[in-house]
């Protein structure tokens, strides 16, 4: 049996550790500022009606089928939208939440 396999030593640890933290302290800056990428496919599939980003985006009550489309939106269509077809009230928290996720997933620790 092969122990070393996927455990964490101290100082494999220290460097992830380090990513993380600094990527959650600028979590509200990467958050407010993503224009381009809400959320992964996945995070869409477990927490919204839908199974991936491109029919979140059509079947929004916006202009065009993109993630800018919707994020162009008004605010309160926007989270009316998110209240009723996701696990969240508002855009904010669910754009929170997919950055945490997405967070987590990529540090993996």
């Amino acid at each position: 049996m092969v122990l070393d396999s996927g455990v964490k030593t101290p100082d494999s640890l220290l460097p992830s550790l380090t990513t993380a933290i600094e990527r959650a302290l600028t979590l509200e800056t990467w958050v407010s500022s993503s224009r381009e990428r809400v959320t992964s496919e996945s995070f869409i599939s477990r927490r919204t009606q839908f199974n991936s980003v491109d029919r979140f985006c059509a079947a929004c009550p916006c202009d065009d089928d993109t993630t800018m489309a919707v994020q162009r939106l008004s605010a309160d269509k926007r989270d009316a939208f998110v209240a009723q077809t996701t696990d969240f009230e508002t855009w904010a928290e669910m754009k929170q939440s997919a950055a945490v996720a997405d967070l987590v997933t990529l540090q993996n620790v």
